[in-house]
């Protein structure tokens, strides 16, 4: 019988390990019910022998099930913003020039490209790649094939309309837009801008075109995914077009004939009256009226914000937009017609400033008697304090430039990099090394400027800098006041006897790309060339970026080119003085990129939404 013990011992000693065990297991399970231990009595029969064995067993508890939480359901992102006016914009991308029209083309409407405001660069949309032949001249783009015109569906879910796919788009809605462009009854206001692509001036020079005629221009779809685009001549800076509002195609389906017989051939009015509309960027109308923009759900490309709906308040002014902005109720708001004395000083914090594609500039005459020297081009350019004329005339609305391509402008290079800018001791060297020796030995300057208020007191600013800082005489100066029309037909390059010595001008681009400035504003025979300026090697420079794709030489070459005509020893050709600017007022839970050409880009609006309903629970 000394077995007995043995075993009684070993069970023992496993049940009290099994209860320990069961201990921790059960002070693990915050939930789990206690279940009280049994005792277990049994009796075995080993060789004959009976062996009576005692144990705890610990019944396997069963956990209280405890139901989990559902995850919180998000709503949508919205942002906030109003337009100042009494009705829809013009959505049409082939013919508005309206900027709330070109907003919401940006936002509804895919292109080939599209620009991207943070990197000035041209970035993929609809076309995923793009190959250019050996010439320059023809441009093959390869598309996706997951973009889609959509419409909103009956279908929510988690607050979201899903969008509805009706098609792809393909190849030959991009042919349909850019022959929409150049068909002279479209009106489209930037139909010269396309005059590079083959066949489209001459198609724009009918009253009406016909099919055959339209087949002409040098734009085909190779397949649903492959478009070619050819042109009259090499220029790299196509690419930065196709990234425009009017590149951008409209459904063909509001063209046809059965639309127009249900709906009419204004198509923009029937939609607001009901008629469907298929739209294909990253946002879709929601109402008829065009208040509420939601994220296409079947849009591909990431955003880059987290704006998911758009709401869109129209006001009648300014003003009613400040009241708004000011009760929270507005994410961001333009402000740069609004009263700024009038704003308290915390509102003014929150005042952002976006440059803008305007410069204002002075341009010289090089057939005058006084302008003809550089040095007295650069000495009159040097002298000018461009921070306190912009203070002076336009207060926080416009930027002092140095040198001719604005920011936000592929080939744009930062204000203060290039060029020389306000220097005194540069401007007097200059006026001692010229001709002249000296301001005062020079003839009368017949100074030319439109017939407003605000170019005349620009120009007596300006004639008083010279005074204090290159020792003119006032007397020296003849100030004429002239229509603006007269203005641009005084200053032709033919004009003859009556081109003034020195003029004020501004130049607006027509795309985001520095050729517009340099090869369309200033290059010796590809511009109006009103300075009368004799082709050197920067214009040879100029050719050269005109027709280089690869975009880090194009960079390195406008940057020569700025320094050829800005700097030290630059040719001075004009005297840059400004850019014009807006003026937003930005709420501080809003992060965005704004835009310095066509429409602003809502996916790239960053809310931060804790913050905003914080914010907005105070201000009630």
């Amino acid at each position: 019988m000394e077995k007995l013990p043995k075993i009684n011992i070993a069970f023992i000693c496993l049940s009290i390990a099994f209860i320990i065990s069961g201990i921790v297991l059960f002070a693990a399970c915050e939930n789990s019910q206690e279940v009280p231990p049994v005792v277990v009595t049994e009796v075995f029969n080993i060789a004959g022998e009976e062996i009576i064995v005692t144990r705890i067993v610990e019944l396997t508890p069963t956990p209280t099930a405890v139901p989990t939480a559902a995850p919180e359901q998000q709503e949508p992102v919205v942002l906030d913003l109003s337009y100042v006016r009494n009705g829809v914009p013009n959505i049409d991308p082939q013919v508005t020039d309206d900027q709330d029209g070109i907003d919401l083309v940006e936002n509804m409407f895919v292109g080939l490209t599209r620009y991207n405001h943070a990197t000035n660069q041209v970035d993929p949309a609809l076309a995923e790649s793009w190959e250019v032949s050996g010439d320059g001249r023809i441009w093959t783009f390869s598309l996706r094939d997951d973009i889609f015109w959509v419409r909103p569906s009956e279908e929510v879910v988690d607050d979201y309309v899903i969008s509805e796919a009706v098609r792809p788009v393909v190849a030959s809605d991009i042919v349909f837009a850019v022959q929409r462009t150049c068909a002279r009854e479209t009106n489209s206001p930037d139909a010269f801008i396309l005059f590079l692509v083959e066949g489209c001036e001459q198609v724009h020079q009918l009253a009406t075109a016909t099919p055959a005629d339209l087949a002409n221009i040098g734009v085909r779809a190779v397949n649903d995914t492959t478009l070619q685009i050819r042109l009259n001549r090499s220029a790299a800076h196509f690419l930065t077009i196709t990234s425009l509002w009017f590149m951008r195609p409209l459904p063909r389906e509001l063209f046809e004939e059965s639309f127009v017989e249900e709906y009419g051939s204004d198509w923009q009015t029937a939609v607001q009256n009901g008629a469907p509309l298929l739209t294909s960027g990253p946002f879709m109308p929601l109402a008829t009226d065009f208040t509420t923009l939601q994220r296409n759900t079947l849009w591909p490309i990431p955003f880059q914000g987290n704006s998911e709906i758009v709401k869109i308040n129209y006001v009648d002014s300014d003003d009613v937009a400040l009241l708004l902005w000011q009760a929270k109720s507005l994410d961001l708001i333009d402000a740069t017609d609004l009263d700024l004395d009038a704003l308290p000083p915390a509102t003014l914090q929150q005042l952002q400033q976006i440059s803008q594609q305007t410069v204002f500039y002075l341009n010289f005459n090089f057939q005058s008697g006084i302008f003809r020297e550089p040095n007295v081009r650069r000495a009159f350019s040097a002298a000018i304090n461009r921070e306190e004329l912009v203070e002076e005339v336009f207060g926080q609305a416009a930027v002092p430039m140095r040198h001719l391509v604005p920011p936000g402008v592929i080939g744009g290079m930062p204000i203060d990099q290039v060029g020389i800018g306000y220097s005194p001791d540069f401007a007097r060297l200059q006026m001692a090394e010229s001709g002249f020796l000296s301001c005062r030995q020079m003839p009368e300057i017949r100074f030319m400027v439109s017939s407003s208020d605000l170019s005349l007191l620009q120009a007596e600013l300006l004639i008083q800098m010279w005074i204090e800082e290159l020792g003119c005489q006032e007397s020296q100066f003849k100030i004429e006041q002239v229509p603006f029309g007269t203005l641009l037909a005084n200053t032709r390059a033919d004009a003859g006897a009556a081109r003034p010595d020195i003029w004020e001008l501004a130049w607006a681009s027509y795309f985001p790309d520095a050729q517009n400035w340099m090869g369309d504003l200033l290059h010796c025979q590809e511009s109006e060339n009103r300075e009368r300026r004799a082709c050197s090697d920067v214009d040879m420079l100029i050719r050269e970026a005109a027709t280089t794709v690869d975009i880090a030489k194009r960079l390195e070459l406008y940057r020569q080119i700025e320094n050829m005509l800005f700097g030290d020893e630059g040719i001075t050709p004009l005297a840059p003085l400004y850019a014009r600017a807006n003026l937003v007022l930005v709420q501080d839970w809003l992060t965005y990129q704004p835009s310095f050409f066509g429409g602003e880009q809502f996916d790239t609006y960053e809310v931060e939404v804790a913050r905003k309903e914080l914010e907005r629970s105070r201000s009630q």
